[in-house]
């Protein structure tokens, strides 16, 4: 056997840790790209920032919520709502630690997540001290903490409210998924009662928070700064950066001086590795703009029925399409658009809302799946709700008019919408 030794090329495309940087910062969103550089104007004395107040909108367009002005800290959360009455008990060490232990793995709901038996074997507690604690939590307010389904949720409420059908109980502990069905009239059969009883009943149930611990989130609406705004600039649709969605930046001259001098070369190495960063950074961020820009621009061009007539008319456009007349990689338009919003006329919305599929009509022409969306909606909102056209129908109706669409893409979209099936959209359910 001979063995020879050879040169092989292999072609590979390598990327610069600016390369990274920039594909990192195209990616951020306005509120991720703001921290960044105010971290790194913290660790590198060449930048400077420009203050700027962005106005933060939320995604529906309305005003900023007076609740972004409390501190979150000083509201109430359900573990110390729950801790401060557990600390007004004369309970001994050990019960009252471990009901501060399940307080503190309370989910967001407010229920329990882990069995007695798991909790006896994390804590070393036995079944009874257990149980003993899990009762105590399960007697504070709000009412439903502590329980370990929905139905022991609803039932713990029922238990301090007064004037209560027993029935209500007995339907929780056996009938929830015929009561979300609204099988009114079989429930009636099974407990030998009139529909009327069970209606009655049901709405004691309605009362009840299937959430008790949601109350206490510290969940805020989704604040936004725009990174675009479209307009009506004589007689055409524009796109403009939002000044407020870029960070501003300047290079210190102080530091560019004291560099220039070389006062020493262990401080010129690093003031102009410093420099190099910051032009780095900035450098990035203009292409940022500059790609941001031109994606948006092309996108509302593809759009022009959105920008003049609103959401249903969202036409068919895809990433490959926009890459394709950018000449750019399909990734790079999904990263421009990842959590970029624009404020338009019709409200502010995130880039990737516009992009949709297409779907033919019976003439061949194309619509989006926005648009077929808007036409599902306007056949249920015109039905009769004493006999709602199932998803079989909503078909067969769209058809009718000229759009190819089958059931189960009919159910697909009525569930994004969170549309409801016929059942449950009947008038007399």
């Amino acid at each position: 056997m001979e063995i020879s030794i050879g040169a092989l090329q292999d072609h590979r495309m390598q990327l610069t840790p600016h390369m990274r940087q920039s594909m990192e910062i195209l990616h951020m969103s306005s509120l991720d790209l703001h921290e960044l550089v105010k971290q790194q104007a913290n660790e590198n004395p060449f930048i400077e920032l420009k203050h700027r107040n962005p106005a933060s909108r939320n995604i529906s367009g309305s005003n900023p919520d007076w609740r972004l002005n409390v501190d979150p800290s000083a509201t109430p959360t359900l573990e110390s709502v729950l801790l401060e009455q557990i600390a007004c008990m004369n309970l001994d060490s050990r019960l009252k630690s471990l009901c501060k232990w399940i307080i503190g793995n309370l989910d967001a709901k407010g229920y329990l997540p882990y069995t007695r038996d798991e909790i006896s074997a994390i804590q070393g507690s036995t079944l009874e001290q257990v149980r003993q604690a899990v009762q105590i939590i399960q007697c504070l307010e709000p009412y439903g903490v502590g329980a370990s389904t929905l139905a022991e949720c609803l039932l713990l409420q029922l238990q301090q409210m007064k004037g209560i059908d027993p029935l209500a109980a007995d339907l929780i502990q056996q009938d929830l998924p015929d009561i979300a069905a609204g099988r009114i009239h079989q429930l009636a059969v099974k407990y030998d009662t009139e529909p009327s009883r069970i209606q009655a009943a049901i709405k004691q149930i309605k009362v009840l928070n299937p959430k008790p611990g949601a109350m206490y989130s510290r969940e805020q609406p989704q604040y936004v700064i725009p990174d675009l705004t479209l307009k009506l600039m004589e007689g055409t649709y524009t796109v403009f950066l939002e000044n407020a969605a870029i960070p501003g930046i300047t290079l210190s001259d102080s530091y560019l001086r004291l560099m220039e001098e070389k006062a020493s070369q262990d401080v010129y190495r690093y003031l102009k590795q410093q420099w190099q960063a910051a032009k780095g950074l900035m450098d990035s961020i203009e292409r940022r703009k500059a790609t941001l820009l031109q994606t948006a621009s092309l996108m509302f061009e593809l759009q022009a029925d959105f920008c003049a007539k609103g959401t249903a008319h969202i036409g068919p456009m895809t990433m490959k399409q926009v890459a394709e007349a950018l000449q750019v990689h399909e990734s790079t338009v999904s990263r421009t658009v990842s959590r970029k919003y624009v404020q338009t006329p019709w409200g502010i919305f995130e880039l990737k809302y516009f992009f949709s599929s297409s779907m033919k009509q019976i003439d061949g022409t194309s619509v989006s799946s926005f648009y077929m969306k808007e036409k599902l909606r306007e056949a249920i909102a015109g039905e009769d709700r004493n006999r709602p056209y199932s998803d079989q129908q909503l078909s067969e109706l769209l058809i009718s008019k000229g759009f190819v669409i089958s059931r189960r893409t009919v159910a697909k979209y009525r569930e994004q919408m969170n549309l409801p099936p016929a059942l449950k959209r009947r008038s007399n359910v």
